[in-house]
């Protein structure tokens, strides 16, 4: 995974009218805390560069090199404040982590390809599309994927068969279906002859 560099300033004061001043000059307010961070860090950045590093292939789970205070961080966005209108940056929370912290994460389920019993006119019923998983940074896929070609109509997956790589492991209470494939009964309509029809209607 690359790293997105986000750079951030100081901010020594808190509270609504300070984090106000900082959206007017086109930055957000953001916290900062965990691996190498004493305390809590209050600071500011360029909502761009953030919302670049969650528009990547790893969405939130996005791994990035964060600068606090002159020196560089391994940190990923933890809480994320959008503006419910406009949809804008107006806070973020960034976790210092290492790459061997295991951290509790989201993933999609990518299915891919036509299978076997949808070619043969199945039906491909999805059941879920996100699983939780826990894994350190290093291990951090960008998502789950599933081969769908090798699938027959009558077959099912679990989250328990999903292809997860070497150093993540699935974070369930109770096993649950991901997809499962369908045979969809074709009904033939009956063709009646309009001149035997009215044969039988005189009788």
């Amino acid at each position: 995974m690359d790293l997105f560099a986000i750079q951030t300033r100081n901010r020594a004061l808190v509270g609504s009218a300070v984090s106000k001043k900082i959206r007017r000059a086109g930055l957000i307010p953001a916290n900062v805390y965990g691996h190498g961070i004493t305390g809590n860090a209050h600071v500011a950045c360029d909502p761009r560069a953030v919302q670049k590093a969650l528009s990547s292939a790893y969405g939130r789970n996005q791994l990035i090199e964060l600068e606090v205070n002159g020196g560089k961080h391994l940190a990923v966005c933890r809480e994320v404040a959008i503006h419910p209108v406009t949809r804008r940056l107006r806070h973020v929370d960034f976790y210092c982590v290492t790459a061997e912290t295991v951290l509790q994460w989201t993933l999609p389920i990518v299915l891919e390809g036509r299978s076997a019993g949808q070619k043969a006119g199945g039906r491909l019923d999805v059941a879920a599309r996100y699983v939780k998983i826990s894994a350190a940074p290093k291990h951090l896929p960008a998502a789950i994927t599933v081969n769908l070609e090798p699938f027959e109509n009558g077959q099912q997956l679990g989250v328990e068969g999903l292809p997860y790589p070497e150093g993540v492991k699935p974070i369930f209470k109770r096993a649950f279906k991901v997809f499962e494939l369908v045979a969809v009964k074709i009904v033939k309509a009956e063709v009646v002859d309009p001149k035997a029809a009215k044969k039988g209607a005189k009788k």
